[in-house]
């Protein structure tokens, strides 16, 4: 995983509206870089109009800052797969790009169109470029959001993963169009270019690419469109399979596509992070994914933490390393401090889960681990939430199957950008193996029954669970990560330090945290 930002001048004339922002665009462009270091610490490079440069420090850049320019496109790269720098290029020149994430299926694809191209580098965001000029993006199994330039054409192309695990953010303004991997970085260019304030960069409405969708730049006529819903999402899988849709049907398909997920996203690593409650989501992933790699659980919480209690004696009876971290009261402070800056968002339930997330990743990075996974996405796939069981009751099976096919779809604005966040503000990247396209298409084609009832829920993933896990985990009971982890009620305590009472959580938000990222951000 790593960091893309972007910036297009709209006014290609140099005595025209836009020629200061032209001049500037390598400065700007640069600074967003920085801001955005910490997602891709290993290297980086970038692209102005023609020029191409790869650094490791940007101390001791030598590029024209006064020369002016009309497109710059930065890559901040966390190295993972391949040796490659980025912008990476095709053979003639004519097409680059820049990406954050992993294509899962980079082998395969090379291997159908190595005698049609020559792949110069080892990275996996190379088969992006030559797909696009084969026509088969669709094709493409992974975790990104990229940009790609092609000259010929004279667009530019933005495209975001099925489910949006990577995130993509845009602003269009009347003298530059901008993208980014987080809105920090387009928070700068509203203050300097806009000269906006901190508070009025942070409410600017910045728009954010949604999943399975492309936007196209036309640099010509600087009008951009969006395609949306691109890859179709199928929820009929067993009924094009299989004449009766059993049980145990049902259970072998989606406990096969759960291993040939968490085996693609281990592929070609030693040791992986998993950042761990002790529930059922995250112990499963933790048990397939050690039989492919070393594994470290990594799990956090306050002294009260029942979810530390249940992940130390799993790891234990399944001989699993494992490590927590007790965060006391002040180190508490110190962490909701940095995740409301990581997750550029001042939310309660986003904040207490993020609080766990980033001090887990925070270990990980410690430990030298570079990926970690999680269990993200199995409560909405197999309706692990309470409120899933009020509303089987409520709406009825039909209802409650367009419910977890929404949550499904919607993931990405309620956990992934937030988790993605906390986890790369300390470089290290999240990789979710429930949120697989063969698994989400398994997933929601099962029947209602065969997910919960009255008084059970998730009733297939516990059953595939209890295989390879103890059954004191499996069929533990869903807590909120916010509740398990003792995060909510600390932040509760933070803000009654500041003078804020519960029910000014909002006002402490405003106040106080809105003023340490500004100093931050600053």
């Amino acid at each position: 995983m790593c960091s893309i930002n972007g910036i297009i001048v709209k006014d290609d004339d140099d005595e025209g509206p836009s020629s200061s922002c032209k001049k500037e665009i390598l400065r700007h462009l640069i600074n967003e870089m920085k801001i955005l270091k910490h997602r891709g610490p290993d290297s980086s490079g970038l692209m102005f109009d023609d020029e191409v440069i790869y650094f490791n420090d940007f101390n001791n850049l030598n590029i024209p800052f006064d020369k002016s320019n009309r497109l710059g496109m930065g890559h901040n790269r966390l190295a993972i797969v391949g040796n490659a720098s980025q912008p990476i290029s095709n053979e003639d020149e004519s097409i680059w790009t820049i990406c954050n994430g992993e294509i899962y299926n980079y082998y395969e694809l090379m291997e159908d169109l190595q005698n049609k191209h020559d792949f110069n580098t080892d990275t996996d965001s190379e088969i992006i470029i030559h797909s696009y000029e084969e026509g088969i993006l669709d094709e493409l199994d992974g975790d990104y959001a990229y940009c790609l330039y092609d000259k010929n054409e004279n667009i530019i192309l933005l495209r975001r993963d099925i489910f949006g695990v990577k995130p993509l953010f845009y602003i269009d303004r009347p003298n530059y169009f901008a993208f980014a991997s987080e809105k920090k970085a387009l928070w700068y260019l509203l203050m300097e270019i806009d000269i906006m304030s901190f508070e009025e960069a942070y409410h600017y409405p910045i728009s954010r690419l949604n999943p399975n969708s492309q936007l196209i730049y036309d640099l010509d006529e600087n009008e951009y469109e969006i395609e949306e819903n691109i890859q179709k999402i199928r929820t009929d899988y067993f009924e094009n399979n299989y004449k009766n849709i059993d049980y145990e049907s049902c259970k072998k398909e989606l406990e096969d596509a759960l291993w040939d997920s968490i085996s693609k996203r281990t592929r070609g690593i030693d040791k992986v992070g998993i950042i761990y409650s002790g529930g059922v989501d995250s112990t499963l992933v933790a048990k397939l994914a050690s039989e492919y790699c070393d594994v470290v659980l990594y799990s956090v919480g306050t002294e009260e933490s029942e979810d530390i209690k249940y992940a130390e004696k799993a790891a234990k009876d399944m001989g699993l390393k494992f490590r927590k971290k007790i965060i006391s009261p002040e180190e508490y402070e110190k962490y909701l401090f940095n995740v409301a800056y990581a997750i550029d968002e001042l939310n309660l339930m986003k904040l207490a889960v993020g609080i766990p997330i980033y001090a887990a990743s925070e270990m990980a990075k410690q430990d030298g681990i570079k990926v970690v996974l999680s269990g993200q996405g199995a409560d909405e796939l197999f309706g692990g939430y309470n409120r899933y069981l009020k509303a089987l009751n409520e709406m009825g099976k039909e209802k409650l199957k367009k419910l977890l096919y929404n949550d499904v779809m919607n993931i990405y604005k309620v956990n992934l950008e937030r988790d993605d966040h906390c986890t790369m503000a300390n470089g290290v990247e999240l990789r979710v193996p429930f949120l697989d396209r063969d698994v989400v298409e398994v997933g929601l084609s099962l029947p209602i029954e065969y997910k919960l009832n009255d008084t059970e829920r998730k009733i297939i993933l516990r059953d595939i669970a209890s295989n390879y896990i103890p059954d004191y985990i499996a069929y533990r009971p869903k807590k909120a990560a916010q509740y398990g982890s003792g995060s909510e009620k600390m932040i509760y305590a933070t803000a009654r330090k500041y003078g804020y009472s519960k029910k000014k959580i909002n006002e402490f938000f405003k106040n106080v945290l809105m003023e340490k990222m500004e100093k931050h951000h600053i």
